[in-house]
């Protein structure tokens, strides 16, 4: 008989793993995860980036750590557009994913939800007159379009080009006839351009999915963490399967949600005795694996 896992994350990358600043992950979250995943924690990382960025900026770092070969570790990238498991990356050096290239048959991908190539032609001439030099082409996705922040960028005239770019982008779906089958989302960091079926609710599905394909059991509790209020998808749609679970906000700015489940914040893990009451962001994200995996495991 299979053991019931106490706990299973779900995450998103971009704030609660990786730094918004220097779009890595710390050290000591990838310990945390690498400890965590050894010792049968479910792991899945449900995030609007690449596959690209997945294997090298999460899996390389992991491997490096000690990650077991085996480790129930899943990636869903694009939201939900791009998706694989990380035991079945094979070992040695991991590829470049572009989207002008092959991919391996590992990435799993819907090609229903891909942007079509006259789209990304004209988005990425208004991104040219509109934020060049702040915002580039993020040319490792495979289905959707990404417009990035340019990490040396002032954020105040960034975010007036981002704007920009947005609403010209939105005016283009409607010229090129798709403003039904794709929309235009920003991020702190991005503009995204992407199938309306994409989110994080597809992403947790696609997360589950992997898990019964590869025999992991699910787990008694479930932790889902993000940076926005579209990250709130991620528990909901595991509270409608009727899993119990726990969202972490590590940015709650926005405000916290009326949910029919537990939010937690900084502030409450500050309490547990892990961060502090003012953190935000890969911050909180450290400190719910250390109270994972000092507290809640330990038991």
């Amino acid at each position: 008989m299979r053991t019931v896992p106490p706990v299973g994350l779900l995450l998103d990358v971009d704030g609660p793993v990786a730094s918004t600043q220097t779009r890595s992950v710390p050290p000591r979250i990838v310990d945390s995860l690498v400890r965590l995943l050894a010792a049968g924690t479910p792991v899945c990382f449900n995030t609007g980036r690449s596959a690209d960025f997945l294997l090298h900026s999460v899996l390389a770092p992991m491997r490096a750590a000690g990650l077991p070969a085996d480790a129930p570790a899943f990636a869903v990238c694009e939201k939900g557009a791009v998706w694989f498991p990380f035991a079945e990356v094979p070992a040695g050096d991991l590829p470049r994913l572009r989207h002008d290239d092959g991919r391996p048959a590992w990435v799993r991908t819907s090609p229903g939800m891909a942007v079509p190539e006259r789209l990304r032609a004209v988005v990425g001439t208004a991104n040219d007159e509109l934020a060049g030099g702040l915002q580039f082409v993020d040319r490792t996705k495979l289905a959707m379009i990404s417009l990035e922040k340019e990490i040396e960028a002032d954020t105040a005239e960034y975010e007036r080009a981002r704007e920009a770019v947005a609403d010209r982008t939105r005016e283009l779906l409607t010229t090129e006839g798709l403003a039904s089958d794709y929309e235009v989302e920003t991020t702190v960091i991005s503009v995204d351009v992407q199938h309306v079926d994409s989110g994080k609710a597809l992403g947790a599905d696609r997360c589950l999915e992997m898990m019964a394909e590869r025999r992991v059991q699910l787990p008694a509790r479930w932790f889902t963490a993000g940076d926005s209020r579209s990250d709130y998808a991620m528990a909901d749609r595991l509270h409608e399967r009727g899993a119990r679970v726990d969202h972490v906000d590590v940015r709650p700015e926005d405000g916290v949600p009326d949910t029919g489940y537990p939010v937690v914040t900084a502030e409450a893990l500050a309490a547990r005795g892990h961060g502090r009451p003012e953190d935000v962001h890969e911050a909180v994200g450290a400190s719910l694996l250390a109270w994972v995996e000092q507290d809640l495991l330990a038991r």
